[in-house]
């Protein structure tokens, strides 16, 4: 076990592999170790091709510790950490609302040199502040479960019966226990702290980047990530 320890206190737990340039993998709302093999399967094998990669476990998750109140500029710290760890500069591989954190690492100084941001969940124009009401209320009632399968159908937009099929699968349990620390209510608010213009509260993004989506993928994903490219100048 390896850690990290950001100027707040909370132990950010992390496994390391390979020498080389560093990348550092940012997953999304419910991703962490536990849930996510292929991302540690991707940075095993990236570090096998010459690289320092980083694997880590956000804030309230898995063996990561959590601080209260949750802060965007508290997750920065912690991948500046990461990278402080890395000897100073790293690439950010980022997936989902790693995104935001990733963009805010990139404006703040923190060494970080190259992103790679797949499906950043940022819809230009839109509010979530009606949504976040309800999940907050679903979350603070213990109801992961139905804050889960709210998130996924009223507010990413899947059909009713794909939430049923996930809940069948043998990672829904990992996914829901991390809702009401970090997995839905943050990442939620950060996302609508940046709406509707990215460019504005984050600045210019000066590193350089590739924005991308998949050919299947969530209703919106690709034309988020050209908003996000359109809308930092990348």
């Amino acid at each position: 076990m390896s850690t990290v320890t950001p100027p707040d206190g909370t132990v950010i737990d992390y496994d390391r592999y390979g020498d080389g340039p560093a990348v550092i993998f940012i997953g999304g709302a419910t991703a962490y170790r536990a849930t996510d093999e292929g991302t540690t399967q991707t940075a095993r094998r990236l570090a096998a091709e010459g690289y320092t990669t980083v694997d880590y476990d956000r804030r309230g998750r898995g063996r990561s510790g959590d601080t209260q109140p949750w802060a965007l500029d508290r997750e920065v710290e912690d991948v500046a950490g990461l990278i402080k760890m890395a000897d100073g500069t790293a690439a950010l591989c980022t997936n989902s609302s790693g995104a935001g954190i990733a963009l805010a690492a990139a404006t703040a100084g923190a060494g970080v040199i190259v992103l790679v941001l797949h499906e950043p969940p940022f819809f230009a124009g839109q509010s979530f502040a009606a949504h976040l009401t309800v999940l907050r209320s679903l979350l603070a009632g213990g109801k992961n479960d139905e804050a889960m399968r709210y998130n996924l159908t009223s507010v990413i937009g899947l059909p009713a019966d794909v939430d049923d099929q996930m809940a069948r699968a043998p990672g829904w349990a990992a996914m829901t226990v991390v809702a009401p620390d970090q997995g839905l209510r943050p990442d939620r608010d950060a996302r609508d702290q940046r709406r509707p213009r990215l460019a504005a509260p984050l600045g210019p993004v000066t590193v350089p980047a590739i924005v991308c989506s998949g050919d299947q993928t969530f209703p919106g994903m690709p034309e988020a990530a050209d908003a996000v490219a359109a809308g930092q100048s990348l």
